[in-house]
């Protein structure tokens, strides 16, 4: 699984906004600029933002965008979610009638619940991650991946 710009560039931006110290609206071009993204792209990636509830925008002068709720609360995978990340590894390890859909061994496959558990994984540890977290530098990923040893697949 490789993340693509758009997760990369939309969680970029959530925490350029959260790791400011006011809480003021924030212009797409003053984060696109300390962050060196593509305003145009950004301004797309907000549409889906704003519709997610993750950030509000305020028009006139002085407007901006500003986080919808606080940096505590936004989890990675919400970001994912709300520009339309891929959260999956394979079809196979999205459900059964998709995995039939795309594989003639889905059946029979060994290797299904792997891509299943590695899955759901990936996604605790996307959905445990604030963006909080990532301004404050507490990402400590060793009780989520302590939990997953000790669970069986």
């Amino acid at each position: 699984m490789k993340i693509s710009t758009k997760g990369h560039y939309a969680v970029q931006a959530l925490v350029d906004m959260a790791s400011q110290p006011e809480n003021r609206p924030i212009a797409l071009g003053v984060i696109a600029e300390r962050q060196d993204l593509s305003q145009n792209y950004l301004e797309q990636l907000f549409v889906k933002l704003r519709k997610a509830d993750l950030v509000s925008s305020v028009r006139g002068p002085g407007g901006g965008y500003l986080l919808a709720k606080s940096s505590a609360i936004i989890t990675i995978g919400d970001v994912f979610s709300a520009v339309d990340e891929s959260l999956i590894f394979t079809e196979c390890s999205i459900d059964e009638q998709t995995a039939l859909a795309h594989c003639s061994k889905a059946c029979d496959c060994s290797t299904q619940l792997l891509w299943v558990k590695l899955c759901d994984h990936f996604n605790d540890i996307l959905f445990s991650i604030t963006i909080d977290d990532v301004v404050k530098g507490n990402i400590d990923l060793s009780a989520t991946i302590q939990n997953s040893v000790n669970t069986p697949l």
